[in-house]
């Protein structure tokens, strides 16, 4: 019985009683039978029973007081040892590995775990014994939205999570529980029954809780460096974002800000903000099954298969939607079907012929899985962004483009190397310019492409080619004349014992062309010049030995060094070798989109040249069927 409760019932008492009993001064104007009744309990004596009452009520209070008090601290503190002591055992190092399906993200955040769990005193921290806390519900619904950002609800234990939560706050419910209650009661061992049943619950608390937790700290962490590890790749160099995800989340507990601390882990770059608005899109646009277009189709055209063709146009808001029933190929249609060829990388005709055909019946599983492919490589970028000022090479584009401040300022065609000698995907700082360089020819391309065509005529070979042949890779190697060229063996030569530097003057004709924008690395990756400009004419400009060539590096040097196109030529003109260092050094990112919503807002997808989409897709699934297994 609570204070107040006992307080009332003793208020209660005293007036029945002097209802009852009343004194002697209040006594003249009763009946007599009252005073016999008075006098049977009390004697001739004229007692006031409020006075005798009263200390009897306060004796009481003090007496129960303490004793409920205590009663109630006890209960509790009972109960918090026991959740303390299960929640520290099934939190430790070792025990938590078990709460992470996902093998990736167990190997750190198990300690992040463990660490959230000892900050805490090991206090639960998304249930109550009775009820599950709000904070729980805010969890579950940012993870219903995980769709939104390209990530599979599977993976985070949501059914698993319900199930608990069900069977712990829905299924047992306060009636439930009072019938549990009154059968324990009944039973002669109730006080063991009863301890069972709470050690039980005690125990599914815990597991909760920890699901909690560590459905919580996996999307924290897909959401901020994303579901695999990209450096798994042989030429894919990435500094993925890092950050304390126990006190984050111990944050957005203390601030109930569930979902508003996960979404702040998203990428906050524009870009990964415009493709998850298409994702969206796609993910509500209507489900049923499109029959495929069949055939070619052109302006004037009518029938079902351009009905067919208007519902998959439809899919990318460039056709109006009341306008998909119509069986007519009229203007409008072939306005989205421009747009449609030229978001695919095509020259836009306006026909659909066997290539546009073949992207228009790709279903809509495939444009949703290239969107999330590549939302998924936006998070595995360091930063929140890519800068103010910076240079941006997309390799499924062929593309370089000039950033500054979200404005694209230069835009030019890009050769890229070839699928054998893939060009890197990494971030790093352009520094200085080299005019009519020289180019140190790699040991792998001298072996594999000059070496066979040396060992036939070495010296007619090297002089074509404006090629200077050293005797070492050392500083002071000397270079070799034609007679020491000629008494070289070359038919004894191979990759095991070339031991010789090859170096291509500067001129015309030079592999680097007549500039190299430098950025140091270990990849020995840069920007250059090339003497072979046709090949920009290509669509599929897969060429170059991993190097970018660009198709205007001039205007690239002008507009990194300031100067005017005079001073630009005349250093080219000088023949000789000649360095300018940046005043202002320039963040170059290369980076793999086959996916990308352009400065006009449209969406666009490219060749997956690289065959990467194909790959992260797979090890994706893999990783969510791993998971949910």
């Amino acid at each position: 019985m609570k204070v107040k409760q006992l307080i009332s019932a003793c208020k209660t008492t005293l007036r029945d009683f002097k209802k009852t009993f009343p004194s002697v001064s209040g006594m003249k104007s009763q009946k007599a039978e009252h005073t016999e009744v008075r006098e049977h309990f009390w004697g001739k004596h004229n007692v006031d029973i409020g006075v005798f009452l009263k200390p009897l009520i306060i004796y009481l209070l003090i007496l129960n007081t303490p004793f409920i008090s205590c009663s109630n601290r006890s209960d509790f503190e009972i109960r918090n040892e026991k959740m303390q002591s299960l929640i520290k055992l099934g939190s430790d190092s070792i025990s938590a590995q078990a709460h992470f399906p996902d093998e990736d993200v167990r190997k750190y955040l198990h300690n992040e775990f463990n660490e959230f769990y000892e900050s805490r005193d090991y206090n639960v921290a998304w249930l109550d014994f009775h009820q599950p806390r709000h904070q729980a519900d805010e969890l579950l619904e940012a993870l219903d939205a995980a769709p939104e950002h390209g990530l599979s609800q599977k993976t985070y234990s949501i059914a698993e999570i319900e199930e608990l939560l069900n069977n712990l706050y829905e299924i047992d419910s306060k009636k439930e529980r009072r019938k549990k209650w009154r059968k324990l009661i009944k039973s002669k061992k109730y006080k063991e029954e009863l301890q069972e049943a709470d050690t039980l619950r005690f125990k599914k608390i815990a597991q909760l809780d920890f699901l909690l937790t560590a459905s919580y700290l996996t999307y924290a962490s897909h959401l901020l460096a994303g579901r695999i590890d990209p450096n798994e790749e042989k030429h894919w160099f990435a500094s993925r974002r890092e950050k304390d995800l126990s006190v984050h989340l111990e944050e957005a507990l203390n601030k109930n800000e569930i979902k508003a601390s996960l979404e702040a882990l998203a990428p906050a770059h524009d870009q990964y903000k415009a493709l998850q608005e298409y994702l969206v899109h796609l993910i509500n646009t209507e489900k049923k099954e499109v029959p495929q277009v069949e055939q070619n189709l052109k302006p004037g055209d009518k029938g079902e298969g351009v009905k067919h063709a208007k519902v998959r146009l439809s899919f990318w808001k460039n056709l109006d939607p009341d306008m998909k029933d119509s069986t007519s190929y009229n203007d409008q249609m072939q306005k989205a079907m421009n747009d449609f060829q030229e978001m695919n990388g095509l020259t836009a005709t306006g026909l659909i012929d066997k290539v546009t055909r073949e992207l228009l019946n790709h279903p809509r599983s495939y444009w949703i899985e290239k969107i999330e492919t590549n939302m998924e490589r936006l998070r595995w970028f360091q930063g929140e962004g890519f800068g103010d000022q910076y240079i941006l090479i997309n390799i499924p584009a062929y593309e370089l483009k000039v950033i500054n401040k979200g404005d694209v300022e230069m835009k030019m065609k890009v050769i890229i190397g070839t699928e054998y000698n893939r060009t890197p995907v990494f971030s790093d700082t352009l520094e200085y310019i080299d005019f009519n360089p020289t180019w140190t020819v790699p040991k792998s391309i001298a072996v594999k492409e000059m070496l066979p065509a040396m060992r036939e005529a070495p010296n007619e070979y090297l002089n074509k080619r404006n090629l200077k042949l050293y005797d070492s890779w050392h500083a002071n190697a000397k270079p070799l004349d034609e007679k020491e060229i000629k008494k070289i063996d070359w038919d004894e030569v191979d990759s095991t014992n070339w031991k010789y530097r090859l170096v291509e003057d500067p001129g015309p004709a030079n592999a680097l062309g007549r500039i190299k924008f430098m950025m140091p690395n270990n990849e020995a990756i840069y920007l250059h010049d090339t003497p072979t400009g046709h090949l920009f004419d290509r669509a599929d400009r897969t060429f170059s030995h991993g190097c970018i060539r660009l198709e205007k590096p001039i205007d690239l040097a002008l507009y990194l060094l300031d100067w005017d196109k005079e001073k630009v030529l005349k250093r080219i003109k000088e023949e000789k070798t000649s360095t300018a260092v940046l005043r202002h050094q320039m963040p170059v990112h290369i980076v793999y989109l086959s996916c990308w919503v352009d400065e006009n807002g449209r969406i666009n997808f490219r060749k997956d040249v690289y065959s990467y989409d194909q790959e992260h897709l797979k090890r994706i699934l893999q990783k969510e069927k791993s998971v949910i297994s």
